[in-house]
């Protein structure tokens, strides 16, 4: 099965929202015919994270009514997935909008301290150019 196919669409409901915060546990409807394997290349591939387990719940299709009409939900099967705890997969575009401001703050704080590191060493330089012609006047001082 090509891997494009395997994951249908996340699961956004209460329950599935607090794994997802807290334990880093992400729930999806996956196609009826993929299995555990395929699941964990599929999530690893398109999200770029490293999944520890897979769990799959098959549920089946239930009778159902609406008024006098009668027939049946349809069959699903969700995966759930066990992320490594440095991975972090950005389902909605506020996330991801967040993620980037903070990797430029950190980019700015490396900035910044390479300018000081850089600052630190110039003043470095200027103290012993500042000495050598210290000690250059106070030769040619003793020798007058």
């Amino acid at each position: 099965m090509n891997i494009n196919q395997v994951i249908k669409y996340p699961v956004l409901t209460e329950k599935s929202e607090i794994a997802r915060t807290n334990q880093n546990v992400y729930t999806f409807v996956v196609d009826r015919r993929t299995n555990k394997v395929e699941v964990k290349k599929a999530v690893e591939f398109i999200f770029d994270v490293k999944v520890t387990k897979v769990n799959i719940i098959n549920y089946d299709k239930k009778p159902a009514k609406l008024g006098r009409f009668s027939g049946f939900t349809n069959a699903v099967k969700k995966a759930i997935v066990y992320l490594d705890e440095k991975s972090k997969i950005l389902l909605f575009a506020e996330e991801a909008k967040e993620a980037k401001k903070e990797l430029e703050a950190k980019e700015k704080q490396a900035e910044v301290k390479e300018m000081s590191e850089a600052e630190k060493k110039a003043a470095e330089k200027i103290k012993k150019v500042a000495e050598e012609k210290a000690k250059k006047t106070e030769s040619e001082q003793k020798n007058n």
